[in-house]
């Protein structure tokens, strides 16, 4: 890559049918040396926009069309193909915050490298345009930024890097999308909860109906009350019902497998 590059860093996007956000995400990243998209062969406009010549990131962005193999395939796949050893790992609906950009790029004056060799980056999360500062989604820190020397990603849903040694904390923020909302929390429980069903049966876990009925006030009253999500309103008050009707129905789908299975044998 360009040896006179500020931050020798690729970002690394995996993307699927993003056009909503992904000229926002890309546009905060322009101080990166290459910006790498895997693409899961959209069918909006995501390829469009990412290959525009006109766009400010045209000759910075390496788009690479890949069937969808899951989300880990999809980090690791990234991670391999990247042209530089530091990554900034961020996804479609998110941007790198101003004090994020400042500080990854002081790592890299006077072309000294990172003291450490992977970050934990703290996330400020949204729902209907309001930061969510309680709750279980707060504080979120998340393995974004690493050299990828000995790391593999690991799980198929949740996916997470796997470092050689433990990570640091990088408080300045990446920003998710402030318009998060009760329908995509919906559409994205509804797709995660199928493959976390999977993955406990194939663990040997299994659902009954203590649990099925246990599912929803567990987790309301978990983040409602122990994770102080009432400080956050109304807002707290939805995520909370919303976190519980998601274990609900990761339990249902776990009885469903259950009773297949005992269908066909």
């Amino acid at each position: 890559m360009n040896s006179s590059s500020q931050a020798p860093i690729t970002a690394t996007i995996i993307t699927k049918n993003e056009e909503k956000y992904i000229a926002r995400c890309l546009s905060s990243l322009l101080w990166c040396d290459e910006i790498l998209l895997v693409d899961a062969q959209s069918t909006d406009n995501t390829a469009l926009i990412c290959n525009d010549p006109t766009a400010p990131w045209a000759g910075k962005v390496r788009f690479i069309s890949r069937a969808w193999t899951g989300f880990k395939d999809q980090r690791n796949f990234a991670m391999g193909s990247s042209g530089n050893d530091w990554i900034l790992v961020v996804d479609a609906d998110e941007i790198c915050s101003e004090e994020l950009k400042l500080k990854i790029l002081s790592f890299f004056q006077n072309k000294q490298h990172p003291p450490h060799s992977a970050y934990k980056t703290r996330r400020v999360e949204y729902f209907l345009g309001k930061p969510i500062e309680y709750g279980i989604w707060n504080p979120s820190y998340q393995d974004r930024f690493f050299h990828r020397a000995g790391v593999q990603y690991v799980n198929d849903i949740h996916e997470y890097p796997l470092f050689p040694r433990p990570a640091h904390l990088l408080h300045e923020p990446l920003l998710h999308a402030p318009d998060f909302s009760p329908d995509r929390f919906l559409d994205k429980m509804n797709r995660y909860t199928t493959i976390e069903a999977r993955d406990r049966i194939r663990q040997g876990q299994r659902t009954n109906i203590f649990k099925l009925l246990g599912a929803f006030p567990a987790m309301f009253l978990k983040n409602y009350f122990y994770y102080d999500g009432r400080k956050d309103g109304m807002h707290g008050l939805v995520i909370s019902l919303l976190e519980g009707v998601s274990r609900v129905v990761r339990h249902i789908k776990m009885w469903q497998i259950q009773n297949e299975q005992e269908i066909q044998s």
